[in-house]
């Protein structure tokens, strides 16, 4: 799974893919078009039916080297078996990128998400000025100030890092200890904080969550906004009242 020829200026964006989350994956790359990103979203699909629908669209897609066939259509309830795999698939493919050389940068961001600005000279100059530092969306379910140094609800929907400074907090070979836990957002802070990795979290009105939801008109200089605490198809009913619905399937 070679992501070289994907790169913008030595720096990889990316996202994972499904049949049930294909979608919404498309959505987010019209609408980072529509922003005029000079650089394209790498879409990794987690099987095979959603890298056939990304071929088909004409869309740079690699496929997952253990991808499988799923009879899957719809959105994976979270906590479901089905998406517990998908979370360890998520870790297992940053752990390929975080190892691989060429990729100086690298940024995953969940399918769930619409871009307003180009937010990658924002998190190059970051990730440049302080290489060992991880950069995360802040999760906190209320709106307001996040500690940048010190939270513990790092989203795993929006990561950053530098090649050399991820210290291994994508790697899940322990399977006893994934085992215990399934859930890559959990797993990637509780290794945050056991490696104690340096780590921020990004201004919370550039890089607003799904708490900004209803309140997003006040922040006009955001960069993009995540869906996240809505569930299944209530995220694709939300992107439309906001016009960020922006694809013809649905």
């Amino acid at each position: 799974m070679n992501p070289d020829p994907y790169l913008y200026k030595e720096t990889l964006v990316w996202t994972m893919t499904t049949n049930g989350y294909k979608y919404l994956t498309l959505n987010l790359i019209k609408t980072i078009e529509q922003a005029k990103c000079p650089w394209k979203l790498l879409v990794v699909a987690a099987d095979r039916e959603s890298y056939t629908f990304f071929r088909n669209e004409g869309y740079p897609v690699l496929l997952y080297g253990k991808a499988q066939r799923t009879q899957e259509t719809a959105i994976s309830r979270w906590g479901s078996p089905q998406f517990q795999r998908y979370n360890l698939i998520k870790l297992e493919i940053a752990q390929i990128f975080a190892q691989n050389a060429a990729v100086k940068r690298c940024v995953y961001m969940d399918g769930d998400i619409t871009l307003f600005n180009d937010f990658l000279p924002d998190l190059t100059a970051r990730l440049d000025a302080e290489p060992d530092v991880l950069l995360f969306q802040c999760d906190q379910k209320d709106t307001g100030p996040c500690n940048p140094t010190g939270c513990t609800n790092c989203c795993t929907g929006l990561i950053a890092w530098a090649h050399g400074h991820d210290q291994g907090v994508f790697d899940t070979s322990n399977s006893q200890a994934w085992g215990e836990v399934r859930d890559d957002q959990v797993w990637v802070n509780k290794q945050l904080q056991a490696k104690k990795v340096p780590y921020k979290t990004l201004p919370r009105e550039l890089y607003p969550n799904g708490a900004y939801i209803n309140t997003i008109q006040e922040h006009p200089g955001a960069f993009l906004l995540h869906y996240n605490y809505r569930v299944a198809n209530f995220k694709i009913l939300e992107m439309k009242r906001l016009k960020k619905w922006v694809i013809p399937y649905l």
